[in-house]
């Protein structure tokens, strides 16, 4: 069985940002992961971990966050259905109040890929932060996961 560990992302080539932060600085941090690959896709990062001034990871912001910070909807009449505005306050907001809290989905690195798909599955997430004694050592998404799926069946 594969490892979280040879799969995962190291934390130290992913984007962390401080709790402190304002939204509008995540959304900066995770503009800077973004490049295109070969086929001019557009690849990088979809969240940020979040940790406090200990650095221990609090939290992971995604890009679903920060979509509803910075977006308002309003209803409309029926034949409009619905429509976005930018809410600009949602962009000073601190980061802290936006983020998925760490604790609601986390894994071990000691954990297998059974619990993070049952995770993935369970609580509807596509990220989670992977520790070790406690600390972020990386995090493991539903991508890295499915390239390797196949072994699993």
């Amino acid at each position: 069985m594969i490892s979280i560990r040879e799969i995962m992302i190291p934390v130290s080539e992913y984007s962390v940002i401080p709790e402190q932060a304002l939204v509008g600085e995540a959304i900066d941090q995770l503009k800077k992961s973004f490049h295109r690959d070969e086929r001019g896709g557009l690849v990088g990062h979809r969240s940020l971990l979040v940790t406090n001034k200990t650095g221990e990871l609090v939290g992971i912001v995604t890009l679903r966050n920060i979509l509803k910070a910075v977006l308002t909807k309003h209803d409309l009449p029926d034949h409009y259905l619905w429509i976005y505005s930018v809410n600009d306050s949602g962009a000073s907001m601190p980061v802290k109040g936006v983020m998925r809290a760490a604790k609601i989905a986390f894994v071990d690195i000691e954990d297998d890929l059974y619990k993070v798909i049952d995770l993935f599955l369970a609580k509807k997430v596509n990220s989670l932060p992977v520790l070790e004694k406690g600390k972020p050592v990386g995090i493991i998404r539903t991508i890295d996961v499915f390239e390797i799926i196949g072994m699993l069946l």
